[in-house]
């Protein structure tokens, strides 16, 4: 077996960065057959991987969800196999694969090599740029994507460098309320459509977002569906009532709180609104996202 190691050294608020001697030790101990690269700048990854998936037998993200989206993007369509090491600041779709945050104890799930097939997601968004010009981007994700709320706290928790995991995406809560209006948003679910004013949107893949809220408690990495969670515009005391229940995955409880599953998802508003994917922002100023399931595209190492 033939090893890619793909490590971010901005992950984890340089985490991963502090990580590299001890991991590339770790490795010729173990006398494993790899090669190691440390990105430079956003997109690397991806093409590291893209680039490495018809020699290496297996690939590994060693970082977040950010670098776990840019490794698996480019790996999309081929017979490589996925692995993670999570040293991110969420580290969410490793949940999904019940990886632990120790460094032995992950590559030692690598080694064993259990292998799943994983859906993945494409999402078109069209936005206007600096120029009020509109522009189509189009990406893959893994785990999930967030529209609304979810998305302004995953650009505020951008901002702040000193915390990581639940305390930075609180801190991050808190940012985004002070600042955050609610968008009209036109819902397409498949053949359902819904008009509401939204405070958020969670499309899962995985079953958490933002380091371990659990929008989207019963999603499955391989179901050939999206779980999808969306809440009613909400007050302040609600939102803080709702907060401890959102992370344990218990919010279904609330009567603003609705949940789908679909496979195709069209979302529209006249008031610009940021998306991310997989916890990195893809769009600051959206008009329309199109987000459609790819059924057991990737193969994913789990424990």
């Amino acid at each position: 077996m033939k090893f890619h190691f793909i490590l971010n050294p901005v992950a984890g608020r340089g985490k991963a960065y502090r990580a590299i001697k001890y991991i590339r030790n770790l490795l010729r101990n173990k006398k494993i057959n790899h090669e190691f690269s440390i990105t430079n700048s956003p997109g690397d990854a991806t093409r590291i991987a893209s680039e490495s998936k018809d020699i290496f037998d297996t690939i590994i993200a060693i970082g977040g969800d950010g670098t776990v989206n840019e490794v698996m993007n480019g790996l999309v369509n081929s017979d490589a196999k996925l692995g993670v090491i999570p040293l991110g600041s969420g580290n969410d779709f490793a949940r999904s694969l019940n990886l632990s945050k120790d460094i032995d104890k992950a590559i030692n799930v690598i080694l064993d090599g259990k292998i799943s097939y994983c859906d993945i997601g494409k999402v078109i968004t069209k936005l206007k740029n600096e120029n009020n010009e509109e522009k189509f981007s189009e990406r893959f994700f893994i785990n999930g994507i967030g529209i609304g709320f979810d998305a302004t706290v995953a650009l505020e928790s951008q901002k702040i460098k000193l915390l990581r995991g639940l305390p930075l995406y609180f801190a991050a809560v808190i940012k985004a309320l002070l600042k955050y209006k609610t968008p009209n948003f036109t819902i397409k679910l498949d053949e359902f459509i819904t008009k509401s004013k939204c405070f958020l949107i969670s499309i899962g893949n995985g079953k958490s977002s933002g380091g371990g809220f659990k929008l989207t408690p019963e999603a499955d990495i391989n179901d050939s569906k999206f779980d999808v969670c969306y809440v009613d515009d909400i007050g302040l005391f609600k939102i803080f009532k709702m907060l401890p229940s959102s992370i344990k995955g218990t919010h279904k409880r609330y009567r603003e709180v609705h949940f789908s599953k679909a496979e195709n998802i069209q979302i529209f508003s006249n008031n610009n609104f940021v998306v991310h994917a997989d916890g990195e922002i893809i769009g600051k100023k959206v008009n329309s996202v199109e987000i459609e399931i790819i059924s057991s595209n990737l193969k994913v190492i789990h424990a």
